[in-house]
Formats: C-alpha cells, structure tokens, sequence
C-alpha cells in the first residue's frame, strides 16, 4: 500500500485521518478492492491505531471501506450498476431546496452564491484539478440548501453526497466540457433573483439528470 503525502487539516488525528483517507479513496488513489491496514495508516501518520480505527468506523458508516472483523479491511468497490438510487432522491431533494430557497433568498445571500458561481466558472475556464472543482460545485449546491434551511433535507443530501462522491470526482475528471454546468449555476442564480420557483426547479432538475446520464456513460465506457 503506497500512501501519498499527508494533506494538512483542521481537528483532530482521527479528522486529519479521515479526510486525507476519504479524498484518497474518492480520487482512487485507494483503489477499490485495495486492502488498507490499521498499522500502515498508523505509521503513516505518525499515531497511535486508536484514531486510526476511529476514522476507520466513519468510514465504514459512509460505505467507503468494509471491514471483516479478524480478517482485513478493504476499500469498497464503487456501485456503478443502479446510480439512479442516489442521483433520483437527490433530484428530487435539490429540486424542493431550490423552490423553498426562493421563498427565504436574501440579496446578501445571492452575492454570496453569485461569488461561489464565480470561483466554480474560474475553475472550468483554467481547468482545474478534478477535486477543486468537485468542491467548488459542491459548495454552490450545498449553500442553496443552506439558503432553504431544511435541516432534514441537508442531512439527507449529505448521506447521499457520501455515496456518489467517487462517481463526481470521476465525472468531473473525464467530462471533456463543463460550461454546461457553469451555465445551470448561472440560470438558478438568475431564478432565485426573480424568485422564479417553476423555472428553479426545472433547471435543478436538468441539471442533476445530464450528471448522472453523463456518469452512467463514462461507466459504460469503462
């Protein structure tokens, strides 16, 4: 198992473990099938095993690793053959936030993700790393659900964020064009100024539908 430099985070040992094991696994540089130890992370990071199980346990919860109690632990393979049942909940999660946001949207609140579109376009224009921009898309989405303040649908993004991030990151790693995005970040930006929920709703609704087509035939293509 060849680990890569440690990334540098906020927290804990056990967060700094969990976030560099989560974008290693998303961006594939833990492969899945790959057999991860305890004692290798351990060493790797220069800690005790405590943290490293730890972050091993929010791992397992996310479905990103299994693990077989006195056997090994195993990053788990990417689920490629049903995606619709995370991308059709999410549709329909994003598409309600998107038209309760426009009933809440503040002027301050637009600006703020007029600026979150921007760093996303810039990132497109200049062809960003495939995890800046994965992060940067991310962040505009979640702060709509931020603006619609559902807790409970925000949770329910979250959970099935965990589960297509692998299929993002690879999205948006070999999509060959992303102005298409950087145009529906525009168009939901401009619906929520005229408070235009038919209009909001139907453009999330696009939008999330061609990232999962897309997804499917990058699949496909293997």
């Amino acid at each position: 198992m060849n680990l890569p430099e440690i990334r540098e985070m906020k927290g804990s040992a056990r967060n700094q473990i969990y976030e560099n094991m989560k974008q290693w696994i998303i961006e594939g540089t833990l492969k899945p099938g790959e057999k991860i130890s305890d004692f290798d992370i351990a060493s790797h990071f220069h800690v005790s095993r405590t943290p490293v199980r730890e972050a091993f346990q929010q791992l397992e919860m996310q479905k990103l690793i299994r693990s077989y109690p006195g056997k090994a632990t195993f990053v788990t393979e990417m689920e490629t053959e049903n995606i619709g049942q995370w991308y059709l909940p999410m549709i329909s999660l994003q598409q309600l936030a998107a038209s309760m946001a426009v009933e809440k949207v503040t002027e301050e609140q637009i600006l703020q993700l007029k600026e979150k579109g921007e760093v996303f376009s810039r990132l497109v224009e200049s062809r960003g790393e495939p995890m800046e921009l994965l992060q940067a898309d991310r962040d505009f989405h979640e702060y709509i659900l931020e603006i619609a303040g559902n807790d409970y649908i925000i949770d329910f993004c979250n959970t099935l964020w965990t589960h297509i991030l692998r299929l993002e990151y690879r999205f948006f790693k070999e999509t060959a064009t992303l102005e298409e995005s950087v145009w529906d970040h525009q168009e939901l930006i401009k619906d929520l100024e005229i408070r235009d929920s038919f209009t909001i709703s139907m453009i999330t609704k696009r939008h999330w539908e061609r990232t999962a087509m897309e997804i499917e035939f990058i699949n496909r293509l293997g």
